[in-house]
């Protein structure tokens, strides 16, 4: 079995039997990878079980400086998660003990926008340092073309779409759009902005807000605040008691709830900042981010709700299983 170092910048726990992390991304990419290497694991530790878990199948082993002196006169295959500050240094860290040392970069979203939104013009200057520095040995996996990088070799569309999500599609209740955001509480993720767009509404509507426990925001007539929900049964229940659902990020890649939503038979709406992840998909609107652009968009989707539905049929969505097998076949090039 082959051997790659994994670099994440996600809080995991590991036991010798189970891997469990906050964020489904990384268990999805972990369990493609697992399929065909031993990883050595390089992350955030954790002491606690988080919420998505994954049973080990092949080796998987915390790296430590006995393992960096085994492999250094080993050709070694690495894959990072994502560019953050902590990535890069671990990455930095273990080149000084690995000279033959290649691999790939899996880019998840628009790093120099996410840095931008939080730090200004200093965050796309310093996201452009690390991904410069990342570039000159690792190839790009990007999930998206909008995604700057020089460097791009592969696209990948990311799904953990199965069989599950597909089935028992319930018809949506349309007395009056009932609302969803399903994601984090973040100000990049345009949440905040959601809120107060909502609040100008001219009509009887119910927003939901869920996927986040870090929210202060108290439940009220229209808006209501829901904690992390893990299991997918839940999350798809959540799906199903809405007719709409809203992504009003300032950027994304390729965001896995705009197909999740879809695999629902649920219609998306999306501003234009994030235009480009509509791609060919049916069912996907774009509108203006101000009231009276979301409204009109709104109220087309439940006066033309069933021949939406109709044209969403249409959709190839990826599925879990075709985006595990094309990230393998990348590694074993």
């Amino acid at each position: 079995m082959r051997e790659i170092i994994l670099i994440s910048n996600d809080k995991i726990f590991l036991s010798k039997k189970k891997l469990s992390t906050d964020n489904n991304d990384t268990i999805n990419i972990i369990e493609a990878i697992q399929n065909g290497f031993n990883i050595f694991l390089l992350s955030n530790n954790s002491k606690n079980k988080k919420n998505f878990a994954l049973n080990i199948k092949n080796k998987i082993t915390k790296i430590n400086l006995k393992i960096l002196f085994l492999l250094r006169n080993k050709k070694t295959k690495i894959f990072m998660i994502s560019i953050t500050p902590r990535n890069i240094l671990f990455y930095a860290l273990i080149k000084i003990f690995i000279k033959d040392l290649e691999g790939y970069v899996f880019l998840r979203s628009n790093g120099y926008k996410e840095y931008q939104q939080k730090f200004g013009k200093f965050g796309n200057i310093f996201y452009n340092i690390m991904q410069k520095y990342a570039e000159k040995n690792l190839k790009i996996i990007s999930v998206s073309k909008k995604i700057k990088g020089s460097n791009i070799k592969f696209l990948l569309n990311p799904s953990e779409l199965n069989k599950t999500w597909f089935k028992k599609i319930i018809k949506a209740n349309l007395d009056f759009p009932r609302l969803l955001y399903f994601g984090r509480f973040r100000k990049e993720k345009g949440v905040y902005s959601l809120i107060d767009l909502s609040k100008k509404f001219k009509f009887n509507y119910q927003l939901t807000i869920a996927g986040d426990s870090n929210v202060n925001y108290p439940n009220n007539t229209k808006i209501n605040f829901l904690g992390e929900i893990s299991k997918i049964k839940k999350i798809i229940e959540l799906y199903n008691s809405h007719n709409i659902f809203i992504l009003p990020s300032f950027t994304e890649g390729a965001p896995k709830v705009v197909l999740e939503s879809l695999a629902r038979k649920r219609p998306v709406i999306v501003f234009k900042d994030i235009k480009h992840v509509k791609l060919n998909f049916k069912g996907v609107f774009v509108c203006g981010r101000d009231p009276i652009s979301l409204e009109k968009c709104i109220n087309f989707i439940i006066i033309n709700y069933k021949k939406i539905q109709l044209s969403m049929k249409k959709n190839n969505l990826p599925t879990k299983k075709n985006f595990q097998k094309k990230l393998l076949n990348i590694l074993h090039e």
